[in-house]
């Protein structure tokens, strides 16, 4: 998506990546919360002690240097930490990971502390070790050490605050799962809107269908007069295409499966019908023979029929209202008899009918649906909202390979606001 406005894709992967969001961001954040709330809160004890020449005719800078070094070094060495765990009781490993020993070189003292879980415990190691120091000071004879502040517990941090750092860590798990969302929307483009669809598939957005059900709980969604409303103003788009392609029978292809290219064909016919145009429909999804199934296909094999000239086409024909379905039954070995007889049948369907429209398999999902497509004269890809850019692009390089124009396009499982919305690269060259 190169040119995609960052906040374009922000404000998608926030509508429409929302479960990755919180796939991300609740267990991240659940587990952030748990580990610091089961922490142990420890308590940090400091405890200074200044370094300084052992007299004025030794007065050197570099001496104090010397020694603070050498002091901070000494002081965490395991010799001292044993005498520390003789006086406090505190054994040496528990002693290494507490105490820390710092030099301020400017100020020519070291700062000691001792963070643990008992406040007593921290006091404690904090004043053995700074009289370690004196102990140490006492045989150098170039620098005296001396305790310049006793052990006092020392102020917690912002961080040493369970609460807040809580809050932290939630606020990096949704920082995350923006991330997270973001990337996926970027990366893997979906269509969200007409010119999404219509950027993708090369045409212009003929109209919308909106949902017919829900997926969970299966309930209506659209009322019966706002998706034949949909389909009228779908008629208008069909029709005012009709000056950019070739006269001729029309493919109406998903560009996945389930996009729902049958019902956009049955819809269209009827209401072509219901404006007096004679439309017939081809069933030649010879793979699952869908639209057929859906209205009950008659006894008799009429795509069959129709491609040996067994029977007139006119009785090969079933009536659905004022819309003639040609319906069929799933093919298969009979690649050749299509690719021959096709044609033939399509002529004279368009011979007899005003709209010839022919609903197929998605292209790429067999080989039946590329010989269907490649008879036809153009083209309307239906792409459900939602359905990936890249097999909406596919679906259109495949159809230009075959050498079948795309008359435009129908987003399904959409509002007519969404059909009308711009694409996101228009949104950012708006922007």
């Amino acid at each position: 998506m190169t040119g995609a406005p960052f906040l374009g894709v922000l404000a998608r992967a926030l509508r429409f990546r929302w479960a990755v969001l919180l796939a991300v961001l609740v267990p991240a954040a659940a587990v952030g919360v748990l580990a610091v709330e089961t922490r142990a809160d420890d308590t940090t004890a400091v405890a200074v002690v200044g370094v300084a020449p052992e007299s004025a005719d030794v007065l050197s800078t570099d001496a104090v240097q010397l020694a603070l070094g050498r002091y901070s070094v000494v002081l965490t060495s395991p010799e001292v930490l044993r005498e520390v765990a003789s006086e406090t009781g505190i054994s040496v490993d528990v002693l290494d990971a507490a105490v820390d020993v710092t030099a301020s070189q400017e100020a020519g003292n070291l700062a000691v502390r001792a963070t643990l879980p008992s406040t007593d415990d921290a006091l404690l190691v904090a004043r053995a070790v700074a009289e370690q120091t004196v102990t140490l000071g006492e045989e150098d004879p170039l620098a005296d050490a001396t305790v310049l502040s006793g052990a006092r517990t020392e102020a917690p941090g912002l961080l040493s605050s369970t609460r807040a750092l809580q809050a932290l860590l939630v606020l990096a798990a949704l920082l995350a799962a923006l991330v997270v969302a973001y990337a996926l929307e970027a990366v893997r483009p979906r269509t969200r809107t007409g010119g999404d669809a219509a950027g993708a598939a090369g045409g212009p957005v003929l109209g919308s269908l909106p949902a017919f059900t829900s997926a969970w709980p299966r309930r209506a969604v659209a009322p019966d007069s706002e998706i034949l409303a949909s389909a009228r103003s779908l008629r208008s788009g069909f029709l005012a295409s009709a000056s950019s392609v070739p006269d001729g029978p029309v493919v109406v292809v998903g560009a996945e499966a389930g996009a729902g290219a049958s019902t956009v064909s049955f819809l269209l016919a009827r209401t072509l019908a219901d404006r007096g145009q004679s439309t017939l429909v081809v069933d030649l999804d010879l793979d699952h023979a869908g639209l057929s199934a859906t209205m009950g296909t008659p006894s008799r094999f009429a795509l069959h029929d129709a491609l040996t000239e067994s029977a007139p086409l006119a009785e090969t024909v079933h009536r659905e209202g004022a819309v003639a379905v040609l319906t069929t039954e799933p093919l298969s070995g009979v690649d050749d008899l299509v690719d021959r007889r096709l044609p033939d049948l399509l002529k004279r369907s368009a011979d007899r009918y005003d709209v010839v429209l022919c609903d197929s398999a998605p292209l790429g999902a067999g080989e039946l649906s590329e010989v269907v497509a490649g008879h036809a004269a153009s083209a309307v890809v239906v792409v459900r909202a939602g359905t990936s850019t890249a097999a909406v692009a596919r679906t259109a390089t495949r159809l230009q390979r075959l050498g079948v124009p795309v008359r435009g396009v129908v987003l399904n499982h959409a509002t007519r606001a969404q059909a009308e919305a711009p694409g996101l690269r228009e949104t950012g060259r708006g922007g």
